[in-house]
């Protein structure tokens, strides 16, 4: 039975990349593997236990960082993984796991997910593509960035959207919208990549325009409180409702079914599921033509979906006062959303693509590409003296003096941070024309 390890963050328990995760510890096993979760653990944003509330369970193992040390992270990574003796290691969001990987004298193949269209991500699948084993993506524009930018062998790039679990009943296919009509937005509640402050404008316009509308707002993040506080007077007449994090059972006895639209603003995605688990309950997405939709082919524009530009808002609630106000092409939006996720985007066909990429891996010749330390200056008393990095790290392992990061990217890094200007404009090219 082959061992794979999963190395992961912990600092979002309830994220769509985590959801992946939970799903593919207790799912693989069925497909003969064994799996264990290698979880992060910093001083204050990545906390394994607070994951185990959410996931009780997994089979997690703890990877103490808590010094806030890189060389402290990579070493702890390489005992964990030389302890449990993996034949694969499956890279999410965790950059030192890829030097621990090649660090680990069991030497086991490094399988790294890139599950959004980020820069950062694909400079290092460019700059350590020759000891990366294989590249899982969350899109066809990913894998198209990692073979065509970055260099990777195709055949060692493999594109697995999150898979979609069935309505628990028959979707209903919309008719008409609802009076007022029933607004959905499901997912993480921040401003970046998501883009949750257009929300504001949006449903300002629509009550300008007159629209009568219902919003719910399912999620949490960093900019729920602002946008709480920016939208409370609508909340306090009705139109408006917060509902904070809820488990995907509710969300599919409860908010899909009662959803007419469903709303998305992002700027960049992988594959996104929680539009696509409202389409396969019938609900129309009004969504943003974030990187990489068009190449991916699942929100098409007037045939299952309505899509805007980014940052456009009057173009979004223009689509929705088209399917208000055209009963026949909202109803035709409903049903070709409803019988869209199916085949590879099903959960069962996702579940079989991750096994099939991860067999595959083992069968071909492993990579022995180098990855170099990379010695970090982060801050503290110790850091400003300008210490060598070996002496830093050893007087704070002795006295046992933490870095006390201020964000979860700076604790456990996503990325190795090399990433060039030219870097970022050339991948802004490569996404543009697609968008």
């Amino acid at each position: 039975m082959p061992r794979l390890l999963i190395v992961s963050r912990c600092s979002n328990p309830r994220g769509g990349a985590d959801q992946i995760i939970a799903d593919l510890c207790r799912h693989l096993p069925s497909f003969d593997w064994d799996v264990q979760l290698a979880l992060t653990q910093g001083k204050t944003y990545n906390n394994p236990l607070l994951y185990r509330e959410v996931h009780k369970d997994l089979p997690i193992i703890t990877v103490d960082g808590s010094l806030g040390i890189r060389r402290a992270r990579v070493n702890a990574l390489v005992e964990t993984i030389d302890q449990e003796q993996p034949d694969i290691v499956l890279v999410m969001r965790v950059f030192d796991a890829m030097r621990a990987i090649v660090k680990s004298k069991t030497q086991p193949r490094l399988a790294l997910g890139v599950r959004s269209f980020e820069a950062g991500y694909m400079s290092d699948v460019r700059r350590y593509r020759e000891a990366i084993d294989c590249c899982i993506t969350s899109g066809k524009l990913i894998a198209k960035a990692c073979v065509h930018w970055a260099g990777m062998d195709p055949s060692r790039v493999h594109s697995i959207a999150g898979g979609v679990r069935p309505p628990i009943q028959s979707p209903a296919i919309r008719v008409q919208p609802s009076t007022p009509i029933r607004l959905l937005y499901a997912g993480r509640i921040e401003r970046n990549q998501k883009r949750c402050h257009d929300i504001v404008p949006f449903v300002n316009r629509l009550v300008s325009r007159g629209i009568s509308f219902h919003f719910d707002i399912v999620g949490t993040g960093e900019y729920e409180p602002e946008l709480r506080s920016e939208l409370r007077s609508l909340t306090e007449k009705g139109k408006i409702a917060f509902h904070g994090w809820v488990d995907r059972e509710r969300l599919y006895r409860e908010f899909y079914p009662a959803a007419d639209v469903f709303v998305h603003f992002a700027a960049w995605e992988g594959v996104t599921i929680a539009p696509r688990e409202a389409m396969a309950h019938g609900v129309v997405p009004i969504i943003s033509r974030f990187d990489g939709l068009v190449e991916e082919g699942q929100f098409v524009d007037q045939l299952n979906s309505m899509t805007f530009p980014i940052g456009h808002i009057d173009r979004a609630v223009d689509s929705l006062e088209t399917v208000c106000t055209d009963p026949a092409l909202f109803q035709r939006l409903s049903r070709n959303a409803a019988e869209s996720q199916h085949g590879d985007y099903s959960f069962e066909g996702a579940i079989g693509l991750w096994n099939s990429a991860l067999s595959a891996t083992l069968k071909m010749p492993k990579r022995t590409g180098r990855i170099p330390e990379i010695l970090d200056r982060v801050p503290g008393r110790l850091s400003s003296l300008r210490l060598p990095p070996a002496i830093e790290y050893g007087i704070r392992y002795a006295l046992r003096r933490p870095i006390k990061h201020r964000c979860a990217g700076s604790e456990w890094p996503t990325d190795s941070g090399l990433l060039t200007e030219a870097e970022k404009n050339e991948l802004y090219q490569l996404a543009n024309p697609i968008r």
